[in-house]
């Protein structure tokens, strides 16, 4: 397997990771037609509140190593234009970019040991939807506030807003 696969591998493992602890359902599709690599989903109404039931969110994940691409308020990611075009568009589902971020050297990214399992580094996320088209012909930088670090709470507000129907 290559480096570029481990990454890959690695940021569906994070993600399957918060969605198993957020008590969500997560399901790899198996083509990436559609910039969609993984769907996120939630059981019946959430807290009891929920416009809709039984939400799911869509997710396009990426992956890179080392931090010439975070900066102070965001991190900056070369996306290709195919992915930023389709998730930029109008869709049934709430659809993300997730940029799962692992340390420069590959041997720290993941450890494990009888008391642990450490998997270094985090993911971010940002909607591109409703973006400006591109003039761009491969890759359009796009900004992922630090603020919007993927965890388990934040996978969980999430969930909520699109279980309220509310853009993410």
């Amino acid at each position: 397997m290559t480096e570029n696969e481990q990454k890959q591998q690695l940021s569906f493992a994070y993600i399957h990771a918060l969605a198993a602890r957020a008590a969500y359902t997560f399901q790899q599709t198996p083509v990436d037609d559609d910039s969609i690599d993984v769907r996120i989903g939630a059981r019946g109404l959430i807290h009891g509140l929920a416009v809709l039931r039984s939400p799911i969110m869509e997710l396009q994940l990426k992956a890179t190593q080392g931090s010439g691409f975070v900066r102070e308020n965001h991190v900056a990611f070369p996306l290709p234009v195919k992915n930023f075009n389709e998730l930029r568009l109008p869709s049934m589902l709430p659809r993300l970019l997730v940029v799962f971020l692992l340390p420069a050297d590959p041997s720290v990214w993941l450890e494990t040991s009888e008391d642990c399992m450490i998997s270094r580094h985090c993911a971010y996320w940002v909607s591109l939807r409703g973006m400006a088209q591109t003039d761009n012909t491969s890759t359009v930088t796009v900004s992922l506030p630090r603020s919007q670090r993927l965890t388990v709470d934040g996978l969980r507000q999430l969930m909520e807003r699109a279980a309220q129907g509310e853009p993410l």
